[in-house]
């Protein structure tokens, strides 16, 4: 980028980047007021059933970055949802535990539709945080629209959602 240059290492980093119609959200931590609120491994110092909070409060600081890269959040869709929970037990990768994040999301994001979405564990991330979410955001043209039934080419039966599936390997 000719004529920019970062005045510390940590200018260059930037918690959103448009590509077309497409809205990249980096990673966002639970956090409020400034304050990491859920902090240390999940299992650990982080109660496994403090984690659907954890997801959704790191959705809804993700939400706030796009809205604030958009300018609204009327046209946008989620296409994929990536959260990464600071894990030592598989308890904690209920998939049952993005369940407020994905509600959040559907009342947030008008434009609909369900997003591919990946649950995977880490060994530990940034500044102890205990979960981050990362979203993949789609500029929808007009109308909220809604994608068709998907059909098995096979049976012509309409295809059940499926689970997310957890990833055994770990992260970082």
């Amino acid at each position: 980028m000719a004529g920019i240059a970062p005045t510390s290492p940590t200018d260059q980093y930037v918690p959103t980047v448009t590509s077309g119609s497409r809205l990249f959200v980096a990673g966002h931590d639970p956090e409020r007021d400034g304050r990491l609120v859920y902090r240390g491994r999940v299992g650990g110092a982080v109660r496994v059933r403090d984690t659907d909070a954890a997801l959704r409060l790191a959705t809804a600081n993700a939400l706030a970055s796009a809205r604030e890269a958009a300018g609204s959040l009327e046209r946008l869709r989620c296409v994929v949802l990536t959260a990464f929970v600071s894990t030592a037990t598989s308890e904690a990768l209920d998939p049952g535990f993005l369940s407020g994040t994905l509600a959040l999301l559907a009342e947030t994001l008008p434009s609909g539709g369900c997003p591919a979405v990946w649950l995977r564990p880490a060994q530990g991330l940034a500044a102890g945080m205990a979960v981050e979410i990362e979203l993949m955001l789609e500029v929808v043209a007009g109308r909220a629209r809604h994608a068709a039934a998907i059909r098995s080419p096979r049976t012509r039966a309409r295809a059940g959602a499926r689970r997310p599936r957890r990833s055994e390997a770990r992260t970082s």
